[in-house]
């Protein structure tokens, strides 16, 4: 028989570390919410194409996240605590807190500790995980891949997966390293001749549709938003990927968990409104700033979800991750080109029967960390 949350979990500890205190203030203002049902707490959540009161509601996920995972727990009645902005240190196999001028050492005896967004690269957290199961408990947190695999998006990772499939799933690319001032012209040059005249420029970490720098080869080798680029690709995730600028045809956002099998819960489509040409114009790109983009909802029975569905699948078998958004595009040419597994990437939710999908995928989450 299963074991009920409350008899394994004596507390939970859920962590607000991540926060900036203008976010951390606007959550504590929606306090209201700890008592609310899973959609009252996404009622305070902007929907695609409704609008938005901010009277009443949140732009930020990471305010929302907490308090969906709030009452999945006390529909359990686990006892929850939050934390924020906490001082902490881990002395031999203990954990301690500074709290006003006192050091006070934290009981850990049945302690799960909950976060979404922080990385847990830091080694602080490899230990704290060790001393957590020593004590009965847990380190949770969707996709603890983030502790070896730095970053919330961080392509390269997941590229390097994918990369024994690149001719199917990739395609073209260059990552250069240690490329010279005095050779930029020449890779310059072997990009143009190789990849052609219009490409992207990606820094390892940045979204898809944040950052991204398309120019025309043709006009200007060199310009200096490149430059910029190229003068920091030895830094840590820093690191450069260049691509063909493809003519998409569809792109796709696949949410999924891939815990006991993979699940695709929801897809949506983007599409651009601003003309393409005005990409090459700009310094780099950054969707609803200087790029108009609009969202279609896929509906789960549809052949378009069955198409995009079976693509995402195939990815998601060759990768690790076990949480996240898949996002995809298909080109003119019919070729698929990876772009990124946002691990926690904003849900996007349409009302209705899209909203209780996104539900269930936060709540395929929660059964996970607390297994």
């Amino acid at each position: 028989m299963k074991k009920k949350l409350n008899k394994k979990i004596k507390l939970a500890i859920l962590s607000l570390d991540t926060m900036p205190q203008k976010t951390y203030d606007r959550f504590s203002q929606m306090g209201h919410l700890q008592n609310k049902s899973y959609m009252e707490i996404w009622a305070h959540y902007p929907m695609v194409r409704k609008p938005f009161n901010p009277n009443t509601m949140v732009k930020e996920t990471s305010i929302i996240e907490p308090y969906l995972l709030l009452q999945y727990l006390k529909k359990e009645s686990v006892t929850c605590r939050f934390w924020y902005n906490n001082s902490l240190f881990i002395y031999n196999d203990s954990l301690y807190r500074i709290v006003g001028k006192d050091v006070v050492k934290v009981d850990l005896d049945g302690v799960y500790y909950f976060s979404f967004r922080e990385s847990f690269a830091h080694p602080f957290f490899s230990l704290f995980e060790q001393i957590l199961e020593k004590n009965g408990g847990k380190l949770c947190k969707p996709n603890k891949a983030t502790m070896r695999n730095t970053g919330c998006m961080n392509k390269m990772f997941a590229i390097n997966e994918l990369y024994e499939y690149r001719d199917k799933y990739v395609q073209d690319l260059i990552v250069p390293f240690n490329i010279k001032p005095t050779d930029y012209t020449i890779f310059m040059q072997f990009i143009k001749d190789n990849l052609g005249d219009k490409v992207v420029f990606k820094n390892d970490c940045i979204q898809e549709g944040k950052g991204v720098i398309f120019k025309n080869l043709s006009e200007n080798l060199l310009v200096p938003e490149i430059k910029r680029s190229i003068d920091i690709h030895k830094h840590k995730q820093k690191e450069l990927l260049i691509a063909p600028a493809y003519k998409i045809e569809n792109e796709y956002r696949c949410y999924f968990t891939n815990y006991k099998k993979p699940k695709i819960f929801a897809i949506k489509q983007r599409v651009n409104i601003t003309d393409e040409t005005e990409f090459y114009a700009k310094a780099n790109i950054h969707i609803n700033v200087n790029m108009k983009v609009k969202w279609l909802e896929i509906k789960n029975r549809t052949k378009v979800f069955r198409e995009a569905a079976k693509i995402a699948y195939e990815m998601i078998d060759i990768m690790s991750y076990d949480t996240g958004c898949l996002e995809f595009a298909l080109t003119d040419e019919g070729k698929i080109v990876f772009f990124e597994v946002n691990q926690m990437a904003g849900p996007l939710p349409f009302e209705g029967e899209d909203c209780e999908h996104m539900n269930d995928y936060y709540i395929s989450m929660f059964d996970e960390m607390v297994r």
